[in-house]
């Protein structure tokens, strides 16, 4: 009776170890909070701007510019996550270049965008989706508050990291972020020609890096037609920021591993051991 027992016993738990499987992904899948309350993220940007001077008809040469930037939440609960991100860039005099902050409203879970929320509707990714498999998606850069569709171009390494490398040539208009230029906003606005770069960590979807190269220049408000360059700009992450947010993402790959890999397999293999213990045979006590 003891041995059909003891039998029976390490069957049931074996089977309870089976069911725990699809129990805990689904709690992963809709419990876990990849960005939670406390989320922040911060990188130094390393600018250089190139001014177009009109009088000489010439650009005066690149310029070290000092640039903050940052994501941080601003309130949070179950099912939205808004979001602060901050892009404020000036001149090493401490002269406003380009100054902006924008509200996200986001799925704390994937990081998605969620329409009804923030300071405009958005599709796509906050960086990128989890569990990228080389597909395009949609990214919203601070500066140029337009949809990029990001393309898959290569896979890389970056300090033993798999990343994948993306990028997009768009363009956008920031008419209404610098208005401080003259007669911008009047008779002339500003346009811009993009080609974005990001560098994301596949399986979390982090953000390694971002490096954007663009042309702005004035155009006619009433013709829209091109009038002269404004700005050639470059801005990328530092290699100290670059090496944090690697640690990061190395950390965030490593949790996502623990939990939905190792934990399943653990009660997977610990199911088999289980059941093959049942069918061995039990030695009887000699009375």
């Amino acid at each position: 009776m003891i041995l059909n027992l003891s039998k029976r016993t390490l069957r049931i738990s074996s089977a309870v170890c089976v069911m725990l499987v699809p129990f805990w992904l689904w709690f992963m899948e809709t419990q876990w909070t990849r960005y939670p309350p406390d989320f922040y993220y911060s990188a130094d940007v390393l600018s250089l701007d190139n001014f177009f001077d009109q009088r000489k008809n010439k650009f005066i040469g690149a310029q070290l510019s000092k640039t903050k930037f940052y994501y941080e939440v601003i309130s949070a609960n179950n099912s939205v996550n808004l979001i602060k991100n901050v892009f404020d860039v000036r001149k090493l005099t401490g002269e406003n270049i380009f100054s902006v902050q924008r509200t996200y409203g986001i799925d704390p879970k994937t990081g998605k965008h969620l329409a009804g929320y923030g300071d405009r509707d958005r599709s796509g990714y906050l960086f990128a989706p989890p569990s990228l498999d080389k597909q395009d998606y949609t990214y919203w850069h601070i500066n140029y508050n337009t949809p990029a569709l990001m393309k898959f171009r290569q896979e890389v390494f970056i300090q033993g990291l798999k990343a994948f490398l993306y990028s997009c040539d768009y363009t956008a208009d920031q008419t209404e972020n610098l208005t401080y230029l003259s007669t911008v906003g009047e008779t002339r606005g500003i346009k811009l020609n993009i080609h974005l770069q990001v560098w994301v960590e596949p399986l979390s979807g982090w953000m390694i890096k971002y490096e954007d190269k663009t042309a702005a220049y004035y155009y006619d408000l009433k013709s829209g037609h091109y009038l002269y360059p404004w700005n050639s700009f470059n801005n990328r992450y530092t290699n100290e920021s670059i090496s944090q947010q690697i640690a990061l993402a190395k950390k965030e790959k490593q949790e996502i591993i623990f939990r939905k890999r190792i934990i399943p397999a653990f009660l997977l293999g610990l199911a088999v051991m289980l059941t093959w213990l049942s069918f061995l045979p039990f030695k009887k006590r000699n009375p």
